[in-house]
């Protein structure tokens, strides 16, 4: 896992082309991304694309742990409270459930040894597949979220 600021994202260019892209976009746009409406969008077809959504942050017992085989996710809160969980994926053993056609896997696992934080607007964070994450929830009190999932095909 990787937490850093959209200004300074050419620093993780070396993790590959299709990060490299979904990151310059990122930058390239960050005065505008707030402004993108809900929905699904392309920059290099399946290999690079992105989500925006808005939802309530849910409870955290309401959320799973999840990794993806095919996938690098790159996550990018735009508004709102949102908080994370990260552990290692080699710690999940309970799947819940596995969809090829999504690439997730999801987990009933509650490690004892992850980490959970809270997103701040203005930076990203790169999940590997290796990457255990938890998403859209909140500790604090529940409040609308806008955010962006960049998905980059490995």
């Amino acid at each position: 896992m990787i937490i850093g600021t959209i200004h300074n994202s050419s620093r993780y260019y070396y993790l590959g082309e299709g990060v490299k892209l979904a990151l310059k976009y990122l930058a390239g746009h960050e005065n505008e991304l707030e402004n993108l409406s809900a929905g699904k969008y392309e920059i290099d077809g399946d290999n690079v694309n992105f989500s925006v959504s808005e939802f309530q942050a849910a409870k955290p017992e309401e959320k799973f742990f999840e990794t993806h085989d095919e996938h690098i996710d790159i996550h990018v809160t735009l508004k709102g409270s949102e908080w994370y969980g990260y552990a290692p994926a080699e710690k999940m053993k309970n799947e819940k459930d596995h969809s090829v056609e999504k690439d997730n896997r999801h987990f009933y696992d509650k490690p004892e040894d992850a980490l959970f934080f809270r997103a701040i607007p203005g930076h990203f964070l790169i999940f590997m597949p290796e990457d255990a994450h938890k998403a859209a929830f909140t500790m604090d009190e529940q409040g609308p979220v806008k955010k962006i999932v960049m998905k980059v095909k490995i």
